[in-house]
């Protein structure tokens, strides 16, 4: 069975090197043996480094939707109030599983191709004020358009207005982009494995604070999904079902990995890459579809709105597939590039040998050739500025005098 030779998502990503070495061999059992334990208090305290929290982080098999599923059931009854605030599918869509199982849900739905802006401030206040939620619900990072959100703002009104609960979506910043969860009044944290983690979708991570843990306790709410059965994972040596061995070595691989290169060098190197993939872009002639915010960086709770937009694509009608296609192929043919390692990108195309590719992508490298890291566009959703570090572009790079240094690391001159 064959698969595409470009992967048109924002994950699943390309696995880092470190990770797929620890997926390659065999472990015992989570359930009776102590260096699970020792691995998972190790990977859970590496992810709270991520997420700026000194509170429990959860670690639980499954991808990341099981994370935002999970912790709606576990802190939420039938009845409740919740106000969602949207700039996404994601976003808009925590509100609707809210409301599958009973909740109220005041939906603050703002545009899709925008951060939230300071001014649409006034409207959560609004509706907290007047339903008065037992929980504020956002995303970080949606990944359909690649935009960060202000947390720290939401996260001030949460506080300042006493929701008892902020629940916030950073599956796809996670790793990518600061987070800082104890500063921005955040209850629960959700994370998933496949994004700048460089792992399969396998996992999911909660960060999770006292008064969330104190609202499971009342709620008893009793699931696979259910996070309070993995509050005493560290204290009783146990977890509530089987554990996935392979799946925690491969966060705390993940990591490590960032660790290792630097957050704040990892977090550059996202906006590098992700800025020269939108530059490749704009050479093909596409046209970014989200909006250039000009607020200063201390309005978005510590970041620069110049610097999260990202690019959908916007074409009127949008293209056949097969012209999408065309236009990364420098020779004009139908149908995709050759794959090359596994990835590919929009942005650079693959190929081993024709002059076309070479000059293609010495056009869209430019002079400074240092930068073209393993990048995460999809011509289908966005290129995002954290993007997921994984698509190669390694045929071509080689070209122009490249290398790849790790799949974590941009590529260098090597001539």
């Amino acid at each position: 069975m064959s698969y595409a030779p470009i992967p048109m998502v924002p994950g699943p990503v390309a696995l880092h090197e470190d990770v797929i070495a620890v997926l390659g061999r065999d472990y015992g059992s989570g359930q009776v043996e102590s260096d699970f334990l020792c691995l998972y208090d190790a990977a859970s305290r590496g992810i709270g480094k991520l997420m700026g929290t000194k509170d429990d982080v959860v670690l639980m098999t499954g991808e990341g939707m099981l994370a935002l599923w999970g912790a709606l059931k576990s802190c939420l009854k039938p009845g409740d109030h919740v106000v969602s605030v949207g700039t996404g599918v994601f976003g808009d869509g925590i509100g609707e599983m809210a409301e599958s199982f009973g909740c109220i849900v005041e939906k603050v739905s703002l545009p899709y191709d925008c951060s939230i802006r300071e001014s649409d401030l006034a409207a959560v206040e609004e509706a907290i004020r007047r339903v008065k939620p037992v929980m504020l619900t956002a995303v970080h990072c949606e990944t359909p358009s690649g935009t960060l959100n202000p947390i720290g703002l939401l996260g001030k009104l949460k506080k300042d207005l006493g929701v008892p609960l902020f629940y916030v979506d950073t599956v796809a910043g996670l790793g990518g982009a600061p987070v800082h969860m104890d500063e921005w009044n955040v209850d629960l944290m959700l994370g998933g494995s496949q994004k700048c983690l460089s792992c399969p979708p396998s996992m999911s991570m909660v960060g999770v604070s006292d008064a969330a843990w104190e609202r499971m306790k009342e709620v008893k709410y009793q699931g696979y999904d259910a996070i309070l059965p993995f509050r005493t994972v560290r204290t009783d040596g146990r977890c509530p079902y089987t554990p996935n061995w392979h799946g925690v070595a491969a966060l705390y691989a993940g990591t490590q990995a960032i660790f290792k290169e630097g957050m704040d060098a990892a977090f550059a190197r996202h906006e590098a890459v992700a800025a020269q993939c939108r530059a490749g872009l704009a050479e093909l002639g596409i046209k970014l579809w989200t909006a250039r915010r000009r607020q200063r960086a201390d309005r978005h709770g510590g970041h620069d709105p110049r610097r999260l937009y990202v690019a959908g694509m916007e074409r009127s009608p949008p293209p056949p597939r097969a012209d999408l296609y065309r236009q990364f192929r420098p020779d004009g043919r139908q149908g995709l590039p050759p794959r090359t390692h596994g990835h590919a990108g929009p942005a650079v195309p693959h190929g081993t040998g024709p002059r076309r590719h070479r000059r293609h992508a010495e056009k869209i490298a430019g002079r400074d050739k240092t930068h073209w890291g393993r990048a995460h566009p999809s011509p289908f959703f966005s290129v995002l500025p954290i993007s997921h570090t994984h698509f190669g572009v390694r045929s071509a790079t080689e070209h122009v005098g490249m290398k790849p240094l790790s799949p974590t690391k941009p590529f260098q001159r090597i001539r």
